[in-house]
């Protein structure tokens, strides 16, 4: 039977494409969705039919066929008012956004979906106000970014939790194009369900779900090329001899270099001819390390459709990434799956798959290594020789540990699975009841093949030159493997009902949570093997060469979550919510926490004197929540548990009645008392939409008081008494701040289309209580106590000492503080003389004409940052869209060290900068001391001399995109094709700081692995 292809454009009341709408033949289960660009297309039997457009917030419409002219059929679908616009996800469930009463920020797939992300936690910052986020990293599985919510407000693990679609599981790995929304739940009344995992944040992932209609397929792919961000420059070999030749002089030691070696460098350095690069190198060792334009690549297939009683969605995804340089990559396979059935008219069944496979490769030496080895090898010293063997420096090669020292393979096997049944009670309208059935289990294997590392060195005294191939390290390879399981089950009882009664309007839920997880882990290693075959059975048999290890954990914890909603009119909202929670890590009989929150809201646009008076106010809200979350303790990244119980070790070498055995002491008192940390939050915001939409905004002030953090406690103990004494719950912290939205979008004329959001986030915080002596505590300058968390301390740097500053016979003169780092001369850093030794009250007493730890003082912000915002300006013309993202940051510091501010730092490299604008007579107000063989102690003492403000502001996304009309596309059966390029990471300003190093390195001595810049051509094809 002959069939009639309907084709059209769907928008919104604002002209805004409106991706994944709904569009069915009434009455069947023929139907569609539309692509990213709002078109759909869609055959149907005759011109006798109806088709329904409906998409959640919106109005559904009905437009029949009969009678009209063409087959173009466009809808405006116009916002349902009634459903209050959108649905986002909270806490065990969903909440319509106007009616929420909480500080909750969502994120649509369409903005992280198609990036050039292989680790998901890198898709948050920038884009969603509250969220922190700093990649430290951008080592090809090792790049997850840090994510903190709203500040750091804990000493112990201050990172969210994460929730993938309802059960606690990590998202970073997941595919990305597999992605319905993020949603961060920011505030007590948002993450109150989520008792004593919840005072840090909660993150909520939820992955897309299948709709009715026509099978839809898609695919989405892109191939990236990567280049480092911020390479530090080093110098050439000929600066370095001349640097060390200043250096030499300075030291009053003969020259280093002599003039023929300096300009046989010189020579090297310019490509002259006679140039000998084997007796003169100019090495660059970042440069011969890495590969410069290596490929990652990705693709993915999405297939998805179905009745009205079975709906499906299904998705697979391969991401290849190369490393920056050749022995490093990463491989990842996506898999996910999931069907949805109306078994009756009031039962619904679901079953979800969510998986990966991933592979990353190593060489046998760590990134870490790799880099120290690369700032630390001088040019003068040959990375690789004319020959193309490779050298070393100081027993070490670059080279070699890069590409010859064998492999470490990492496999991660992932699975989420999810069996969900939802019964509606029709005895009681509005009243449901759910069941949910979690298993993840996690496997990971590992397995490290460490081989002598070959290095060459050359003899200059033969003719042609003679190159000796030495071992660097063990003469003979070792291995090490390992295996471990995680395996999680959660169990989930839910209760829901919705009702209204008139103007009245009632939520309720109920839940019951249990989860248990199991882990164990084993492994082996041996060494000294005689072959070069990496199996554990060809090592070494001799029992010292023989190694193993093992042990395993279990962990359980029990919920129970209400919330209760109440609302008049759509305009009076109330809501109370909690978790009774109890976990595994405290003493039995106080395993068990209760966290309310209490939270109510005022929409004042419903009132009749706006509604009647102030048109252009669409909506307006202003809410307020307090409440008390929780989290577990934690010393730095390690989950306290069993600290109830003294805490023991085993040793070698003891005897009974001499009897070898092994023997067991106790390491740590007990503290049969610890607790969770508990949070009071308090919040209050105000909400908007103005003009149509045109303008809408959120913003939000939040203070947050954590109490119990573990901390060590206020008293000591003699060495006679023989055991630690254990944390106790005792740290109090204090942060507060705002955050906001705010958004525009404009049209011009039909087909112009600009709209900006930025987001916004000021935090702060300061330890109330903390432990610290009272050589600090009573000093002003060095008091922990009333600052913020990981606030830097050390000597306040004057400047340079100078001529002036001596006498004739090179002491300092009188009233000039002295430093107990040894002689000091013109070009070193002097410091502030600020007080003296403590009185007999403890408070230190006035300066005393020397420098001592007495005059330390704060030296700068902390590292994290307490002002994070986020630019988004896109536009659209035609099929032609631009979308940019600049993200930034303010207010935090980042110390130096090493050999990117020390030149020479262990016999190591110098950068350009430290080149150019050292010390020297001639240039007094240079950024960095003068020149020594070795850094001074005196120029290295941690100062603010060498703490830099790191604010920053990056252009981290730029895409342009062109959608090809669907007159062009329609004969090749595609609904949609869209091509586009795309940059990321693609520049970053600190103006504050002249170093070349990541303002979000992990490390201030700018030895790790760059962040990538990567230029991305893709398309989006849909069937």
């Amino acid at each position: 039977m002959a069939q009639t292809k309907i084709t059209g454009r769907i928008t919104g009341d604002a002209d805004e494409e409106l991706p994944g709408v709904s569009v069915v033949v009434k009455g069947t289960s023929t139907g569609t969705v539309t692509g990213a660009d709002g078109r759909y297309s869609l055959n149907v039997p005759n011109n006798n039919v109806t088709l329904v457009f409906s998409f959640i917030g919106y109005v559904a419409q009905e437009i029949p066929l009969a009678g009209r002219a063409n087959t173009s059929v466009d809808v405006k679908l116009l916002t349902d008012n009634k459903s209050l616009d959108e649905v986002v996800v909270v806490g065990y469930g969903e909440q319509r956004k106007t009616s929420t009463t909480a500080a909750v920020s969502t994120l649509k797939a369409a903005d992280v979906a198609l990036k050039p992300v292989v680790n998901l936690t890198n898709s948050l910052g920038g884009r969603v106000a509250g969220v922190i986020s700093r990649q430290g990293s951008g080592e090809p599985g090792q790049d997850g970014a840090n994510i903190n919510i709203r500040g750091i407000s804990t000493t112990g693990n201050s990172q969210p939790l994460l929730i993938v679609d309802g059960i606690y599981r990590d998202f970073s790995r997941l595919d990305p194009s597999s992605i319905e929304t993020f949603t961060v739940l920011k505030d007590a009344a948002a993450v109150a369900p989520y008792g004593l995992a919840g005072a840090n944040g909660v993150v909520l992932v939820t992955t897309k779900r299948g709709k009715a209609g026509t099978p839809t397929l898609s695919y989405n792919g892109w191939v990236g090329i990567q280049n480092p961000t911020r390479v530090t420059p080093q110098v050439n070999s000929y600066e370095f001899a001349l640097m060390q030749n200043e250096a030499a002089a300075n030291d009053g030691r003969p020259a280093a270099y002599t003039p023929e070696q300096v300009e046989g460098y010189r020579k090297t350095v310019a490509g002259e001819a006679g140039a000998d690069p084997d007796r003169y190198p100019n090495s660059s060792p970042l440069t011969d390390l890495i590969d410069p334009n290596t490929v990652l690549t990705y693709h993915n297939l999405e297939l998805s459709g179905g009745s009205e009683k079975i709906r499906y969605y299904t998705g697979l995804a391969y991401t290849n990434q190369q490393g920056m340089y050749r022995s490093v990559y990463t491989r990842k396979y996506n898999l996910i799956a999931k069907v949805e059935a109306d078994a009756t008219p009031t039962t619904k069944m679901s079953l979800n798959i969510n998986g990966f496979i991933e592979d990353n490769v190593y060489p046998g030496r760590s990134a870490g290594d790799l880099f120290y080895q690369a700032f630390r090898t001088p040019p003068v010293s040959p990375v690789y020789y004319s020959n193309g063997l490779w050298g070393q420096y100081i027993g070490r090669s670059l080279i070699g540990q890069a590409f010859y020292s064998g492999e470490t393979f990492n496999e991660r096997n992932q699975l989420y699975t999810t069996l969900s049944i939802e019964q509606q009670l029709p005895f009681i309208k509005g009243l449901s009841l759910k069941g949910v059935v979690s298993y993840d289990p996690d496997t990971r294997t590992g397995k490290a093949y460490a081989t002598p590392v070959p290095v060459y060195t050359v003899d200059l005294s033969k003719q042609p030159y003679n190159y000796v191939l030495g071992v660097q390290g063990a003469s003979k390879p070792s291995l090490s493997q390992g295996y471990s399981q995680n395996k999680a089950f959660t169990y989930q009882g839910l209760i829901n009902y919705a009702n209204s009664f008139g103007k009245h309007n009632v939520t309720a839920l109920g839940v019951f949570e249990y989860r248990n997880q199991k882990y164990n882990q084993f492994g082996a290693s041996r060494l000294n093997f005689n072959t070069t075959i990496p199996e554990l059975s060809v090592g070494s048999s001799t029992p010292l060469d023989i190694s193993n290890y093992g042990s395993s954990l279990e962990q359980q914890q029990i919920g129970y979550v209400y919330r209760i909603g109440y609302n008049f009119d759509e305009k009076y909202l109330f809501e109370v919510a909690g978790r009774y929670d109890g976990h595994y890590v405290f003493a039995p009989g106080q395993r068990y926490g209760f966290f309310p929150s209490f939270s109510a809201g005022w929409r004042i646009s419903e009132e009749s004197f706006m509604k009647n008076n102030v048109n252009w106010v669409d909506a307006l809200k202003v809410r307020g929540s307090y409440g008390e979350s929780g989290a577990l303790p934690y010393i730095g990244n390690n989950l306290a548990a069993f600290q109830y119980l003294s805490s023991y070790s085993l040793y070698g070498g003891s005897a009974v009645f001499g009897d070898p055995t092994q023997g067991v002491f106790e390491r740590a008192q007990a503290n049969p008392n610890i607790t969770w940390e508990r949070a009071k939050k308090f919040n209050i915001g105000l909400e908007g939409s103005l003009y149509k939409g045109k303008l809408t905004f959120e913003i939000d002030y939040f203070t947050e008081r954590r109490s119990n953090m573990l901390v060590f406690p206020q008293v000591s103990v003699p060495a006679e008494y023989g055991v630690g004494l254990s944390q106790v719950n005792a740290g109090i912290m204090q942060n507060q701040g705002i955050d906001l939205t705010m958004g525009t979008n404009h049209r011009i004329g039909r087909d112009l289309r600009i709209s900006m959001n930025v987001n916004f986030l000021y935090s702060k915080n300061r330890l109330i209580e903390t432990f610290e002596t009272n050589a600090t505590r009573l000093n002003p300058n060095r008091a922990q106590t009333g600052r913020p968390l990981g606030t830097p301390f050390g000597y306040h740097a004057l400047g340079y000492f100078t001529a002036d500053d001596f006498n004739a016979d090179g002491t300092l003169k009188a009233g000039i503080p002295t430093q107990p780092w040894g002689a000091v001369r013109p070009g070193d850093l002097r410091y502030a003389d600020l007080a003296g030794a403590p009185g007999a009250d403890g408070v230190p007493t006035a300066p005393d004409g020397k420098i001592d730890a007495n005059d330390q003082t704060v030296t700068g912000f902390a590292n994290t940052p307490q002002i994070v915002y986020g630019l988004i300006p896109k536009i659209s013309y035609k099929g032609f869209d631009l979308d940019l993202l600049f993200s930034g940051a303010a207010r935090s510091g980042l110390g130096l060290f090493g050999s990117i501010v020390y030149p020479f730092d262990a016999s190591a490299s110098a950068t350009k900068l430290e080149f150019t604008d050292h010390w020297t007579p001639t240039n007094p107000n240079a950024l960095y001391p003068r020149l020594t063989g070795a850094p001074t102690t005196n120029n290295t003492q941690a100062s603010d001399w060498w703490v830099r403000n790191n604010s920053y502001i990056r252009l981290k996304q730029i895409e342009l995109g062109y959608r090809l009309p669907t007159n062009l596309i329609s004969r090749a059966k595609l609904t949609s094709a869209r091509f586009y390029i795309s940059g990321q990471n693609m520049f970053t300003i600190t103006p504050h700081m002249k170093e070349i190093i990541d303002p979000e390195a992990s490390t201030g001595n700018a030895q790790y692995y760059f962040q990538q810049r990567v230029i991305t051509f893709g398309t989006n094809l849909t069937f």
